[in-house]
């Protein structure tokens, strides 16, 4: 059911991108177009005024023409039929015949009215009569309902060249009617309209419609327009419109521009709307969002079966997962799992074969310390050197003493070059704890001091399960200490003492588990320098962890010459040279080698012997001396015992996946 749903999910998803994409586009494209639209209608404009002109020059030229305004009109009734005649031959809303002082003789509209009327000031008959050439101009009609008209003029000459005379001027006055918006709508591939302003002069512009296409035959589209559009008088006078605007008519969503129309002198008379339709530009993505539905609902009907058929197919060795790790909970390890495929049930099964192989050798490595411990070996007492009549070192904290007020000393731990280490409860934490001090005579000098500074300040930047946590430090009773974790356990160089060589599967266990706490060191920044078996205790639940970071030193500080353990020493820590987080996995090499076989790779009874060969000698293949080991994990060893650090695993973390390959 889950895949149906996705499914749904996809194609809806889908579906709402591509529509809203779509839409996009469309609104762009037809901005795009709406743009172009004020150079259109100049260019129809332009062609309308200049064919209008010639219709009126050629009536203009008639000698009936020339005579009839020749005798001032020839009287009301004559000027007024023969004006009939030329509106009706040049299909004209009215004509007007004007004398040669630019007042009105007759105009057919209205025969009698406006006799008389001075009309020298207005453009397209001033300039008939003052230049002798054709004018044309827009003009509107409110009064007598409203009106958009294109009117041309012509002058009505006699004579020629000197003798020319003016007898008059005719004009005639086209209306922009629907035919004309059809013409503009077809020319701008939309819907047009023709607004005449029918708003006092000074007033908020009032548009109402007087010549549409189909489209926006709509009562309210002027004042739809007019509110849409925000446009002002002084807007429409300048030509400073907003475009595009959003516009709706007859029930459908335009994006729509506005091209003001001007008068002769300039005055904003009315204007043309031309508007695309959103719809008509998404019709195609209609289409393809109808399929993807259809399809989608073909997909539903043939998954919903399909899905329930996958999940259970999927829910099977889910199931058996489930259950190996209820038993793995309950310590069954031999609980079978489902063989790994392909996916993610696949991952997910080789994640609990590797969780069941690593539980399987730390209980194995658990198992070991346990019999260290039935045989009477006590690991909290490490090799404890030579000691007063007391038991403890001649000097430091006493045995059931309250050391600096809080730590009641309960035994010696071990003792090293540096000072010794006591099992301690912490009274204030009321828990057990590891107190190391120095000895006085190391402590009297600046060394000894440094060195435990060292230790507490590099060992407190690192939490992890595989390093021992530091607590404390200060002073007390003469002696600088510092407190750690406690960890009940063996030390590996106690195991191997004890054992020789370890089974292949615990010491895998604690390679790996050193693998890690190493990642965390060197996370860190800090190389450890000192990695030895006695420096890897193994806790009773089969954790190891790293300890003693009294020669350590943070990675910024490489290059300093090195104490350490012979044995385990890098190549370029014998040499004082620059060492890095793989010096460390060459010691970690070293001691892989040791516990699966029984020796190390190099051993002389002078220190300074082993450490020229750790320098020059090519070390044995630990398969030689122990023909049974896994030939990866032989490789692996011997890559970390390469000379140049460049030949060895990059990282601890490096080291960790090359081991988790090996099988047991």
């Amino acid at each position: 059911m889950g895949a149906a749903v996705v499914i749904v999910v996809t194609v809806g998803l889908s579906v709402a991108l591509a529509s809203g994409k779509a839409e996009g586009v469309a609104r762009e494209r037809i901005r795009d177009e709406l743009l172009r639209v004020p150079a259109l209608f100049a260019g129809w404009r332009d062609s309308q005024m200049s064919a209008r002109r010639g219709q009126v020059r050629a009536v203009a030229e008639q000698p009936g023409t020339k005579a009839l305004l020749a005798e001032g009109g020839g009287g009301p009734e004559t000027a007024h039929d023969t004006s009939l005649e030329f509106a009706r031959a040049l299909g004209a809303g009215a004509v007007f015949l004007f004398d040669t002082q630019g007042r009105l003789i007759v105009r057919t509209d209205r025969p009698r009215e406006e006799g008389g009327r001075d009309f020298s000031g207005v453009s397209w008959v001033s300039v008939p009569i003052s230049r002798l050439t054709e004018a044309s101009a827009f003009i509107a009609e409110v009064s007598r309902g409203p009106a958009l008209s294109l009117v041309a003029s012509a002058p009505v000459l006699q004579g020629a060249g000197t003798e020319r005379v003016l007898n008059g001027v005719v004009s005639a006055a086209f209306r922009m009617d629907d035919e004309r918006a059809h013409e503009v709508g077809r020319l701008a591939g939309g819907e047009a309209a023709f607004l005449v302003n029918a708003a006092a002069r000074g007033a908020v512009p009032r548009l109402e419609v007087v010549g549409t296409t189909e489209g926006f035959r709509d009562p309210a589209l002027g004042r739809e327009v007019s509110a849409q559009s925000g446009t002002t008088e002084a807007q429409l006078a300048r030509g400073d419109l907003p475009s595009p605007f959003a516009l709706r008519a007859r029930g459908r969503d335009y994006l729509a521009t506005l091209v003001p129309i001007l008068s002769g002198s300039g005055e904003p008379v009315g204007g043309m709307v031309v508007g695309r339709a959103k719809d008509e530009e998404l019709a195609a993505m209609r289409e393809i969002r109808r399929s993807l539905l259809g399809v989608g609902a073909l997909i539903l009907l043939l998954s919903v079966p399909l899905s329930f058929a996958f999940a259970r197919a999927l829910a099977r060795p889910i199931q058996q997962l489930a259950i190996g790790a209820e038993e793995i909970g309950r310590g069954n390890l031999d609980v079978p799992l489902p063989r790994a495929g392909r996916g993610e049930a696949g991952a997910l099964a080789r994640a609990f074969e590797v969780m069941r192989r690593e539980l399987r050798e730390k209980a194995q490595l658990e198992q070991l310390v346990a019999d260290l411990r039935g045989r009477g070996v006590d690991p909290t007492l490490r090799g404890v050197p030579p000691t007063g009549t007391d038991g403890l070192p001649s000097s430091g904290p006493v045995l059931g003493h309250l050391f600096a007020q809080r730590y009641e000393i309960r035994g010696l731990v071990g003792r090293g070059g540096m000072g010794a280490v006591y099992r301690a409860l912490d009274r204030e934490l009321d828990e057990e704890v590891a107190l190391k001090v120095l000895e006085k005579s190391a402590g009297e000098g600046a060394p000894g001091e440094q060195q435990l500074r060292r230790e507490i300040k590099l060992a407190r930047t690192i939490t992890h399960a595989n390093v021992v946590r530091a607590y404390d430090f200060g002073e007390a009773e003469g002696v600088r200490f510092f407190t750690m974790e406690y960890v009940a356990g063996a030390t590996l160089r106690e195991l191997l003492d004890e054992e020789g060589r370890l089974a292949l599967t615990p010491a895998l266990q604690i390679a790996k588990q050193v693998c890690r706490g190493l990642g965390a060191v060197h996370r860190a920044g800090i190389v450890h320098g000192d990695l030895k078996p006695a420096n890897i205790v193994v806790m009773t639940g089969g954790i190891a962890k790293l300890t003693d970071f009294g020669v350590a030193r943070a990675r910024r500080q490489a290059g300093t010459p090195f104490a350490g353990t012979p044995p385990y020493m890098s190549p370029e820590q014998v040499r004082g040279a620059e060492m890095d987080e793989r010096s460390d996995l060459y010691s970690a090499g070293v001691l892989m080698f040791e516990m699966f076989t029984g020796r190390r790779p190099f051993d002389a009874g002078d220190p300074f012997e082993v450490m020229r060969l750790h320098l020059e000698e090519v070390p044995p293949n630990p398969r030689t001396l122990q023909p049974t080991l896994p030939e990866l994990l032989a490789d692996t060893i011997v890559a970390c015992l390469a000379k140049a650090k460049a030949d060895r695993p990059a990282t601890a973390a490096d080291l960790d996946r090359l081991l988790m390959r090996v099988r047991t």
